[in-house]
């Protein structure tokens, strides 16, 4: 007789707030580079049990990180306990790759390049899960058990699930801080593939004054997806993709990425996306520009058809009023390029 295995795909979404600074030179104004692992626990003594199941990206000098890359996990619903334990560390190997903080504006470059180099790897799932792979290269040369722990808990995938609480938990972190996990149904459309895309950006508006008014900003996006949690009855946003920031432009070309469409939507070309461009500070916070709500149904439609600069079919990036009665046009982002491919294309 055949036993029913009943198992489903489950995406963890992690961020944190207000992290403990425990960079080397904190007092000089550097700050941590956080990222995330998780490991699965066992109360069985093999050590097999104990894997570690993925990790997010290294976040560069991030106190208040919110990870794109999600870690996916086959999760039995049958087993009545799947314990998690997720640890935060700090990235000494990145800081000391970047060097002195003398520096600021050119060292925060070549960590951001280092991690967009990362970051636009794509990722390749459907199968067997290996959150490992391609996927963000994984930081695994950056990363080390010897890096200092920020922060860490344990999680039931179960308990999470079910909780009346909601999908979003949070944990206070008894290092400081506040760490948030979303876990929620990873696979929730028929739509297979990878995204290839490339982005560029029109007319950004410059908020930046600079010397002698001679500045402009340095803009870079981030794409988000909505999750909806019907027993908090609250909206929520989450990043999965973040380009590299370019200095001084107002008609920046992006890097082009690829993104394995489970990560990026579930599965669903037309699960609500949230595209938002942001002004790069070297001090103090990133400036938010302003956002488009669009789909990748609706970016595959809008692809350029007269060349990198076509307004006709770019995306609106709008800011409104706090009254919410005026719309002030901030971008507009061309589709340079927006094809679904198969995963075995790279």
């Amino acid at each position: 007789i055949g036993v029913s295995i009943i198992t489903m795909r489950v995406q963890i979404h992690l961020r944190a707030e207000k992290l403990t600074n425990l960079a080397r030179g904190k007092y000089l104004g550097r700050r941590s580079s956080p990222y995330c692992t998780i490991i699965s626990k066992s109360d069985n003594t093999n050590s097999n049990e104990n894997a570690v199941l993925g990790r997010t990206e290294v976040i560069h000098a991030n106190k208040d990180p919110h990870f794109t890359k999600s870690i996916i996990i086959e999760y039995d619903e049958e087993v009545a306990w799947t314990h998690l334990k997720i640890t935060i560390r700090d990235c000494r190997a990145l800081r000391s790759i970047i060097g002195s903080g003398k520096r600021r504006k050119s060292c925060r470059d070549d960590g951001e390049e280092e991690q967009q180099r990362i970051a636009r790897k794509p990722f390749f799932g459907l199968g067997g899960i290996n959150n490992n792979t391609d996927d963000h290269n994984d930081n695994s040369n950056y990363c080390s058990d010897s890096d200092p722990i920020m922060g860490e808990v344990d999680v039931e995938v179960g308990e999470l699930l079910k909780s009346e609480n909601g999908k979003e938990q949070q944990f206070e972190l008894s290092t400081g801080g506040t760490l948030f996990v979303f876990i929620t149904e990873s696979i929730q459309g028929t739509d297979r593939g990878v995204l290839d895309c490339q982005i560029r950006g029109l007319d950004v508006k410059n908020i930046e004054s600079g010397l002698l008014g001679l500045g402009a900003v340095d803009p870079y996006f981030v794409i988000s997806k909505k999750e909806n949690d019907t027993k908090k009855g609250t909206t929520c946003y989450y990043d999965v993709y973040r380009s590299e920031h370019i200095h001084d432009i107002i008609n920046p070309f992006w890097r082009p990425f690829q993104i394995d469409l489970e990560r990026l939507c579930n599965n669903d070309v037309h699960k609500q996306l949230k595209i938002t461009l942001w002004d790069q500070q070297n001090r103090g916070g990133d400036r938010w520009l302003g956002e488009k709500d669009t789909t990748v149904a609706e970016m595959m439609r809008h692809v350029a058809k007269r060349g990198n600069a076509d307004r006709e079919s770019a995306l609106r990036v709008e800011a409104r009023s706090e009254k919410g009665d005026k719309i002030d046009l901030r971008a507009l982002l061309v589709i340079l390029k927006a094809d679904v491919i198969s995963a075995n294309r790279k």
